[in-house]
Protein backbone atom coordinates (compact mmCIF):
# COMPACT_ATOMS: atom_id res chain seq x y z
CA UNK A 1 0.00 0.00 0.00
CA UNK A 2 2.88 2.65 1.05
CA UNK A 3 4.07 2.87 -2.54
CA UNK A 4 0.62 4.83 -3.68
CA UNK A 5 1.69 7.40 -0.92
CA UNK A 6 5.87 7.56 -0.59
CA UNK A 7 5.85 9.84 -3.82
CA UNK A 8 4.47 12.53 -1.33
CA UNK A 9 7.83 12.06 0.98
CA UNK A 10 9.22 14.74 -0.82
CA UNK A 11 8.04 17.89 -1.97
CA UNK A 12 10.90 18.87 -4.49
CA UNK A 13 9.99 21.51 -7.50
CA UNK A 14 9.90 18.88 -9.78
CA UNK A 15 7.95 16.61 -8.09
CA UNK A 16 4.88 18.88 -8.11
CA UNK A 17 5.35 20.12 -11.48
CA UNK A 18 6.70 17.14 -13.45
CA UNK A 19 3.25 15.18 -14.60
CA UNK A 20 5.32 12.49 -16.54
CA UNK A 21 3.11 10.23 -13.95
CA UNK A 22 -0.08 11.41 -15.05
CA UNK A 23 -3.48 10.05 -15.70
CA UNK A 24 -3.48 10.98 -19.06
CA UNK A 25 0.57 9.78 -19.76
CA UNK A 26 -0.18 6.32 -18.75
CA UNK A 27 -3.30 6.08 -20.65
CA UNK A 28 -1.45 7.21 -23.85
CA UNK A 29 1.59 5.68 -22.97
CA UNK A 30 3.42 8.94 -22.50
CA UNK A 31 4.66 8.01 -19.38
CA UNK A 32 7.54 5.54 -20.66
CA UNK A 33 10.57 6.81 -22.25
CA UNK A 34 10.55 5.27 -24.87
CA UNK A 35 7.11 6.34 -25.87
CA UNK A 36 8.42 10.08 -25.22
CA UNK A 37 8.26 11.07 -29.10
CA UNK A 38 4.78 9.47 -29.78
CA UNK A 39 1.97 11.02 -31.86
CA UNK A 40 -1.23 10.64 -29.77
CA UNK A 41 -4.86 11.95 -31.38
CA UNK A 42 -5.85 14.45 -28.43
CA UNK A 43 -9.52 14.18 -29.44
CA UNK A 44 -9.46 10.32 -28.89
CA UNK A 45 -7.69 10.54 -25.80
CA UNK A 46 -10.54 12.87 -24.77
CA UNK A 47 -13.15 10.43 -25.98
CA UNK A 48 -11.81 7.47 -23.88
CA UNK A 49 -11.13 9.98 -20.72
CA UNK A 50 -14.85 10.70 -20.94
CA UNK A 51 -16.05 7.62 -21.47
CA UNK A 52 -14.28 6.56 -18.07
CA UNK A 53 -14.95 9.24 -16.11
CA UNK A 54 -11.17 10.30 -15.82
CA UNK A 55 -11.30 13.94 -17.24
CA UNK A 56 -11.35 14.93 -13.97
CA UNK A 57 -8.32 12.89 -12.87
CA UNK A 58 -6.40 13.98 -16.39
CA UNK A 59 -3.31 15.40 -13.93
CA UNK A 60 -3.59 13.00 -11.30
CA UNK A 61 -0.40 10.96 -10.59
CA UNK A 62 -1.40 7.60 -11.15
CA UNK A 63 -0.11 6.09 -8.35
CA UNK A 64 -2.39 8.34 -6.19
CA UNK A 65 -5.85 6.57 -7.46
CA UNK A 66 -8.16 4.94 -6.31
CA UNK A 67 -8.55 0.83 -6.67
CA UNK A 68 -11.84 2.06 -8.75
CA UNK A 69 -10.51 4.64 -10.66
CA UNK A 70 -6.85 3.13 -11.55
CA UNK A 71 -9.18 0.19 -12.55
CA UNK A 72 -10.76 2.49 -15.32
CA UNK A 73 -7.35 4.12 -16.39
CA UNK A 74 -6.38 0.59 -17.19
CA UNK A 75 -8.86 -0.11 -19.61
CA UNK A 76 -9.03 3.18 -20.95
CA UNK A 77 -5.04 2.58 -21.82
CA UNK A 78 -5.73 -0.78 -23.26
CA UNK A 79 -8.11 0.72 -26.07
CA UNK A 80 -5.58 3.75 -27.04
CA UNK A 81 -4.02 1.57 -30.09
CA UNK A 82 -8.36 0.64 -30.76
CA UNK A 83 -7.42 -2.76 -30.66
CA UNK A 84 -9.53 -5.34 -33.10
CA UNK A 85 -10.02 -7.37 -29.88
CA UNK A 86 -10.33 -6.40 -25.78
CA UNK A 87 -10.51 -9.57 -23.32
CA UNK A 88 -10.77 -7.93 -19.79
CA UNK A 89 -10.69 -10.77 -17.02
CA UNK A 90 -13.36 -9.43 -14.35
CA UNK A 91 -13.90 -5.71 -15.85
CA UNK A 92 -15.84 -4.43 -12.73
CA UNK A 93 -13.58 -5.34 -10.08
CA UNK A 94 -13.48 -2.70 -7.14
CA UNK A 95 -15.94 -0.72 -8.85
CA UNK A 96 -18.95 0.98 -7.27
CA UNK A 97 -22.24 0.05 -8.19
CA UNK A 98 -22.38 3.80 -10.61
CA UNK A 99 -19.11 3.09 -11.73
CA UNK A 100 -19.64 -0.74 -12.80
CA UNK A 101 -23.17 1.18 -14.93
CA UNK A 102 -20.86 3.73 -16.48
CA UNK A 103 -17.94 1.08 -17.31
CA UNK A 104 -19.96 -1.44 -18.88
CA UNK A 105 -22.09 1.75 -21.05
CA UNK A 106 -18.74 2.68 -21.97
CA UNK A 107 -17.66 -0.57 -22.71
CA UNK A 108 -20.60 -0.74 -25.12
CA UNK A 109 -20.35 2.27 -26.55
CA UNK A 110 -16.63 1.62 -27.66
CA UNK A 111 -17.00 -1.80 -29.03
CA UNK A 112 -19.72 -0.40 -31.10
CA UNK A 113 -18.30 2.87 -32.36
CA UNK A 114 -15.15 1.27 -32.76
CA UNK A 115 -16.21 -2.23 -33.91
CA UNK A 116 -14.15 -3.66 -31.67
CA UNK A 117 -15.06 -7.02 -30.13
CA UNK A 118 -14.71 -7.72 -26.33
CA UNK A 119 -14.76 -10.20 -24.15
CA UNK A 120 -15.85 -10.29 -20.53
CA UNK A 121 -14.29 -13.12 -18.09
CA UNK A 122 -16.99 -12.76 -15.19
CA UNK A 123 -18.33 -14.97 -12.50
CA UNK A 124 -21.19 -16.65 -12.67
CA UNK A 125 -22.52 -14.78 -9.58
CA UNK A 126 -21.78 -11.58 -11.35
CA UNK A 127 -24.47 -9.90 -13.63
CA UNK A 128 -24.05 -10.35 -17.54
CA UNK A 129 -24.66 -6.57 -19.37
CA UNK A 130 -27.83 -6.36 -21.08
CA UNK A 131 -24.93 -5.26 -24.46
CA UNK A 132 -23.41 -8.80 -24.23
CA UNK A 133 -24.98 -11.26 -27.45
CA UNK A 134 -22.73 -14.28 -26.55
CA UNK A 135 -22.44 -16.88 -23.60
CA UNK A 136 -19.46 -18.97 -23.10
CA UNK A 137 -19.25 -21.16 -19.87
CA UNK A 138 -16.15 -22.68 -18.53
CA UNK A 139 -15.29 -24.96 -15.66
CA UNK A 140 -12.64 -27.05 -14.67
CA UNK A 141 -12.62 -29.66 -17.53
CA UNK A 142 -13.07 -27.16 -20.19
CA UNK A 143 -15.53 -25.29 -22.25
CA UNK A 144 -19.02 -26.58 -21.43
CA UNK A 145 -20.99 -24.08 -23.59
CA UNK A 146 -20.52 -21.59 -25.94
CA UNK A 147 -23.27 -19.59 -28.70
CA UNK A 148 -25.30 -17.01 -28.53
CA UNK A 149 -27.31 -16.18 -25.39
CA UNK A 150 -30.67 -16.72 -26.76
CA UNK A 151 -29.53 -20.66 -27.92
CA UNK A 152 -27.61 -21.66 -24.50
CA UNK A 153 -29.19 -19.87 -22.12
CA UNK A 154 -30.72 -22.98 -21.09
CA UNK A 155 -27.80 -25.40 -21.40
CA UNK A 156 -25.66 -22.74 -19.46
CA UNK A 157 -28.53 -22.84 -16.53
CA UNK A 158 -28.12 -26.41 -16.05
CA UNK A 159 -24.34 -26.43 -16.09
CA UNK A 160 -23.77 -23.47 -13.59
CA UNK A 161 -27.37 -23.91 -11.58
CA UNK A 162 -25.82 -25.29 -8.40
CA UNK A 163 -23.03 -22.46 -8.25
CA UNK A 164 -26.24 -19.85 -8.95
CA UNK A 165 -28.32 -21.85 -6.48
CA UNK A 166 -25.81 -21.15 -3.59
CA UNK A 167 -25.42 -17.41 -4.69
CA UNK A 168 -29.26 -16.53 -4.71
CA UNK A 169 -29.66 -18.25 -1.10
CA UNK A 170 -26.25 -15.87 -0.23
CA UNK A 171 -27.60 -13.07 -1.13
CA UNK A 172 -31.12 -14.20 -0.03
CA UNK A 173 -29.65 -14.50 3.43
CA UNK A 174 -28.17 -11.27 3.18
CA UNK A 175 -31.38 -9.67 2.16
CA UNK A 176 -33.28 -11.20 4.89
CA UNK A 177 -30.83 -10.58 7.40
CA UNK A 178 -30.34 -6.71 6.61
CA UNK A 179 -30.35 -4.79 9.30
CA UNK A 180 -31.49 -1.10 9.39
CA UNK A 181 -29.43 1.79 9.99
CA UNK A 182 -29.34 4.50 12.51
CA UNK A 183 -27.08 7.39 12.59
CA UNK A 184 -24.84 7.17 15.75
CA UNK A 185 -24.81 8.45 18.87
CA UNK A 186 -21.86 9.70 21.68
CA UNK A 187 -23.10 6.73 23.55
CA UNK A 188 -23.24 3.99 20.89
CA UNK A 189 -19.48 4.20 20.58
CA UNK A 190 -18.12 2.60 24.21
CA UNK A 191 -14.74 2.55 25.83
CA UNK A 192 -12.04 1.63 25.46
CA UNK A 193 -11.51 3.26 22.28
CA UNK A 194 -9.40 1.34 19.85
CA UNK A 195 -8.10 3.77 17.06
CA UNK A 196 -9.32 7.99 17.02
CA UNK A 197 -8.93 10.27 14.10
CA UNK A 198 -8.28 13.63 15.56
CA UNK A 199 -8.97 16.28 12.94
CA UNK A 200 -7.15 14.25 9.60
CA UNK A 201 -6.86 16.44 6.18
CA UNK A 202 -5.40 14.91 2.91
CA UNK A 203 -5.05 16.44 -0.05
CA UNK A 204 -3.17 15.66 -3.45
CA UNK A 205 -1.89 18.38 -4.97
CA UNK A 206 -4.80 20.52 -4.34
CA UNK A 207 -7.75 17.57 -4.40
CA UNK A 208 -8.80 17.44 -0.82
CA UNK A 209 -9.17 13.64 -0.05
CA UNK A 210 -10.32 13.94 3.74
CA UNK A 211 -11.38 17.47 5.58
CA UNK A 212 -11.63 17.84 9.30
CA UNK A 213 -11.77 14.12 9.55
CA UNK A 214 -13.11 12.24 12.98
CA UNK A 215 -13.77 8.64 14.03
CA UNK A 216 -13.62 7.11 17.16
CA UNK A 217 -13.87 3.13 16.44
CA UNK A 218 -14.24 1.40 19.51
CA UNK A 219 -11.97 -1.99 20.54
CA UNK A 220 -13.73 -5.58 19.16
CA UNK A 221 -15.96 -3.44 16.92
CA UNK A 222 -16.62 -4.53 13.06
CA UNK A 223 -16.74 -1.57 10.49
CA UNK A 224 -18.17 -1.35 7.35
CA UNK A 225 -16.10 1.40 4.96
CA UNK A 226 -18.61 2.88 2.37
CA UNK A 227 -18.38 5.04 -0.02
CA UNK A 228 -17.56 5.46 -4.41
CA UNK A 229 -14.24 4.74 -5.63
CA UNK A 230 -12.13 8.07 -4.94
CA UNK A 231 -13.59 8.72 -1.93
CA UNK A 232 -11.13 8.50 0.71
CA UNK A 233 -11.61 4.86 1.93
CA UNK A 234 -7.99 3.48 1.74
CA UNK A 235 -6.69 6.69 2.48
CA UNK A 236 -8.23 6.20 5.86
CA UNK A 237 -6.86 2.57 5.80
CA UNK A 238 -3.25 3.50 4.91
CA UNK A 239 -3.45 6.36 7.58
CA UNK A 240 -3.68 3.49 10.41
CA UNK A 241 -1.42 0.81 9.01
CA UNK A 242 1.28 3.99 9.01
CA UNK A 243 1.87 3.94 5.53
CA UNK A 244 0.66 7.44 4.77
CA UNK A 245 2.95 9.76 5.78
CA UNK A 246 0.12 12.25 7.63
CA UNK A 247 0.17 8.90 9.85
CA UNK A 248 2.72 10.62 12.05
CA UNK A 249 1.71 14.23 12.20
CA UNK A 250 -0.70 13.59 15.50
CA UNK A 251 -3.67 13.15 13.58
CA UNK A 252 -4.08 9.41 14.89
CA UNK A 253 -4.28 7.78 18.19
CA UNK A 254 -3.99 4.17 19.17
CA UNK A 255 -5.08 2.73 22.26
CA UNK A 256 -4.91 6.42 23.70
CA UNK A 257 -1.40 6.62 22.24
CA UNK A 258 -0.94 9.58 20.08
CA UNK A 259 0.92 8.53 16.68
CA UNK A 260 3.99 10.99 16.08
CA UNK A 261 7.43 11.16 15.11
CA UNK A 262 9.44 10.04 17.92
CA UNK A 263 6.47 8.61 19.90
CA UNK A 264 8.59 5.51 20.11
CA UNK A 265 6.37 3.26 18.00
CA UNK A 266 7.41 2.74 14.90
CA UNK A 267 5.77 1.33 11.15
CA UNK A 268 6.94 -2.66 11.70
CA UNK A 269 5.70 -2.14 15.52
CA UNK A 270 2.57 -0.91 14.18
CA UNK A 271 1.88 -3.41 11.26
CA UNK A 272 2.70 -6.65 13.55
CA UNK A 273 -0.37 -5.98 15.05
CA UNK A 274 -2.64 -5.44 11.94
CA UNK A 275 -3.71 -7.98 9.39
CA UNK A 276 -4.95 -6.96 6.04
CA UNK A 277 -5.85 -7.87 2.35
CA UNK A 278 -6.57 -5.46 -0.32
CA UNK A 279 -5.77 -5.49 -4.15
CA UNK A 280 -2.32 -3.77 -3.28
CA UNK A 281 -1.00 -6.19 -1.56
CA UNK A 282 -2.74 -9.30 -3.64
CA UNK A 283 -0.45 -6.85 -6.83
CA UNK A 284 2.81 -7.76 -4.48
CA UNK A 285 2.49 -11.36 -4.17
CA UNK A 286 5.85 -13.02 -5.88
CA UNK A 287 2.98 -15.50 -8.08
CA UNK A 288 5.92 -17.60 -9.48
CA UNK A 289 8.25 -18.27 -6.73
CA UNK A 290 5.63 -18.23 -3.28
CA UNK A 291 3.28 -21.12 -2.71
CA UNK A 292 -0.07 -20.82 -1.04
CA UNK A 293 1.14 -22.11 2.43
CA UNK A 294 4.22 -19.80 1.74
CA UNK A 295 2.04 -16.79 1.52
CA UNK A 296 0.24 -17.72 4.45
CA UNK A 297 2.41 -18.56 7.02
CA UNK A 298 4.37 -15.46 5.72
CA UNK A 299 1.54 -13.98 7.80
CA UNK A 300 3.34 -15.06 10.83
CA UNK A 301 6.73 -13.32 9.74
CA UNK A 302 7.23 -10.32 12.66
CA UNK A 303 9.03 -6.73 11.95
CA UNK A 304 9.16 -7.37 8.33
CA UNK A 305 5.89 -5.08 7.50
CA UNK A 306 2.62 -6.34 5.55
CA UNK A 307 3.74 -5.10 2.12
CA UNK A 308 7.39 -7.72 2.23
CA UNK A 309 6.52 -11.12 0.74
CA UNK A 310 10.11 -12.82 1.09
CA UNK A 311 9.63 -14.01 4.99
CA UNK A 312 8.04 -17.25 5.67
CA UNK A 313 7.07 -17.85 9.33
CA UNK A 314 7.91 -20.93 10.71
CA UNK A 315 4.86 -23.29 11.34
CA UNK A 316 5.06 -23.98 14.67
CA UNK A 317 4.85 -20.93 15.60
CA UNK A 318 1.16 -20.50 14.73
CA UNK A 319 -1.13 -19.49 17.53
CA UNK A 320 -3.76 -22.17 18.78
CA UNK A 321 -6.40 -20.16 17.46
CA UNK A 322 -5.38 -19.40 14.46
CA UNK A 323 -4.69 -23.62 13.90
CA UNK A 324 -8.26 -23.88 14.55
CA UNK A 325 -9.28 -21.24 11.53
CA UNK A 326 -6.38 -23.25 9.09
CA UNK A 327 -8.51 -26.35 9.88
CA UNK A 328 -11.35 -25.05 8.74
CA UNK A 329 -9.79 -25.24 4.89
CA UNK A 330 -7.81 -28.45 5.51
CA UNK A 331 -8.76 -30.01 2.65
CA UNK A 332 -8.19 -27.03 0.17
CA UNK A 333 -4.65 -26.26 1.95
CA UNK A 334 -3.48 -30.01 1.43
CA UNK A 335 -4.97 -29.75 -1.99
CA UNK A 336 -3.09 -26.77 -3.37
CA UNK A 337 -0.99 -25.64 0.00
CA UNK A 338 2.39 -26.31 -2.21
CA UNK A 339 1.03 -25.04 -5.47
CA UNK A 340 2.52 -21.79 -7.01
CA UNK A 341 0.10 -18.83 -6.92
CA UNK A 342 0.24 -17.66 -10.42
CA UNK A 343 -1.66 -21.46 -10.38
CA UNK A 344 -4.40 -20.70 -7.97
CA UNK A 345 -7.47 -19.86 -8.53
CA UNK A 346 -8.82 -16.41 -7.81
CA UNK A 347 -10.75 -18.19 -4.98
CA UNK A 348 -7.43 -19.60 -3.63
CA UNK A 349 -5.62 -16.75 -3.86
CA UNK A 350 -7.78 -14.77 -1.67
CA UNK A 351 -8.05 -17.20 0.43
CA UNK A 352 -4.38 -17.31 1.13
CA UNK A 353 -4.51 -14.09 1.31
CA UNK A 354 -7.13 -13.70 3.91
CA UNK A 355 -5.86 -16.74 6.04
CA UNK A 356 -2.20 -14.49 5.87
CA UNK A 357 -4.27 -11.87 7.70
CA UNK A 358 -5.35 -13.72 10.46
CA UNK A 359 -2.80 -16.58 11.18
CA UNK A 360 -0.63 -14.03 13.49
CA UNK A 361 -3.73 -13.48 15.70
CA UNK A 362 -4.24 -9.46 14.35
CA UNK A 363 -5.72 -6.90 16.87
CA UNK A 364 -7.05 -4.97 13.59
CA UNK A 365 -7.94 -7.20 10.63
CA UNK A 366 -8.33 -4.92 7.80
CA UNK A 367 -10.20 -6.41 4.57
CA UNK A 368 -9.90 -4.32 1.34
CA UNK A 369 -12.17 -5.94 -1.15
CA UNK A 370 -10.75 -9.09 0.45
CA UNK A 371 -13.40 -11.11 -1.04
CA UNK A 372 -14.24 -9.62 -4.48
CA UNK A 373 -13.65 -11.92 -7.41
CA UNK A 374 -14.05 -14.99 -5.17
CA UNK A 375 -15.75 -17.23 -7.54
CA UNK A 376 -16.84 -20.44 -4.84
CA UNK A 377 -19.28 -18.53 -2.60
CA UNK A 378 -18.94 -21.78 0.09
CA UNK A 379 -15.66 -20.78 0.90
CA UNK A 380 -16.27 -16.93 1.09
CA UNK A 381 -19.41 -17.84 3.37
CA UNK A 382 -16.44 -19.98 5.55
CA UNK A 383 -14.31 -16.97 5.94
CA UNK A 384 -17.28 -14.56 6.59
CA UNK A 385 -18.06 -16.77 9.41
CA UNK A 386 -14.86 -16.43 11.13
CA UNK A 387 -14.73 -13.42 11.08
CA UNK A 388 -18.20 -13.32 12.83
CA UNK A 389 -18.09 -15.89 15.84
CA UNK A 390 -14.60 -17.09 16.02
CA UNK A 391 -12.16 -13.70 15.98
CA UNK A 392 -11.17 -12.53 19.50
CA UNK A 393 -13.90 -10.60 21.14
CA UNK A 394 -11.18 -7.29 21.03
CA UNK A 395 -10.28 -7.90 17.43
CA UNK A 396 -11.39 -4.58 15.39
CA UNK A 397 -12.21 -5.30 11.98
CA UNK A 398 -12.57 -2.64 8.92
CA UNK A 399 -14.05 -4.05 5.65
CA UNK A 400 -14.44 -2.54 2.16
CA UNK A 401 -16.44 -3.76 -0.33
CA UNK A 402 -19.17 -2.32 -2.69
CA UNK A 403 -21.15 -5.51 -2.65
CA UNK A 404 -23.36 -6.68 0.14
CA UNK A 405 -23.12 -10.17 0.37
CA UNK A 406 -19.17 -9.77 -0.30
CA UNK A 407 -19.07 -8.32 3.11
CA UNK A 408 -18.98 -10.04 6.23
CA UNK A 409 -21.66 -8.46 9.02
CA UNK A 410 -19.89 -5.33 11.42
CA UNK A 411 -21.74 -3.51 13.87
CA UNK A 412 -21.37 0.15 12.30
CA UNK A 413 -20.93 1.29 9.26
CA UNK A 414 -18.94 4.95 7.94
CA UNK A 415 -20.22 6.42 4.94
CA UNK A 416 -18.42 8.94 2.51
CA UNK A 417 -20.31 11.33 0.99
CA UNK A 418 -17.21 12.36 -1.71
CA UNK A 419 -18.84 16.16 -2.03
CA UNK A 420 -16.92 19.09 -2.10
CA UNK A 421 -16.62 19.44 2.02
CA UNK A 422 -15.80 15.84 1.91
CA UNK A 423 -18.78 14.92 4.71
CA UNK A 424 -19.43 11.74 6.09
CA UNK A 425 -21.94 9.69 7.96
CA UNK A 426 -22.03 7.04 11.26
CA UNK A 427 -24.51 4.38 11.29
CA UNK A 428 -25.21 1.51 13.73
CA UNK A 429 -26.62 -1.91 12.79
CA UNK A 430 -29.63 -2.23 14.53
Amino acid sequence: MSARYETYSYRGEMDWSDDVNSVVNYVTGLNNFNNKDKEVNEEYVDVLLDLFNLKHLRSKWINTLSNGQLRRARIAKSLIEKPSLLIIDDPFLGLDPTNTLSVSEALNNVSKTLDISIVLGLRVQDDIPSWINSLGYVDDTGLKVGGLISEVADEYHKHAGQLENIHHEHEKFHTLKKPQLEPITSKDLQEPIHIEFNNAAVSYKGLVILKDFNWKIPQGSKWRILGNNGTGKTTILSLITGDHPQSWKSVIKVNGQLRKTGCGVGFFDVNNHIGISSPELHALVPQHSQSMLDVIYNGLAKDVGNSNFLYRGKPESIPEESKKYLAQFQDRLEKFGNTKFIDLSMTDQKLALFLRAIVKQPTVLILDEAFSCMEDEEVMMKCHDIIENDLPETTTVLSIGHLDWEVPKCDYMIKLHGDDARTYSLYKYV
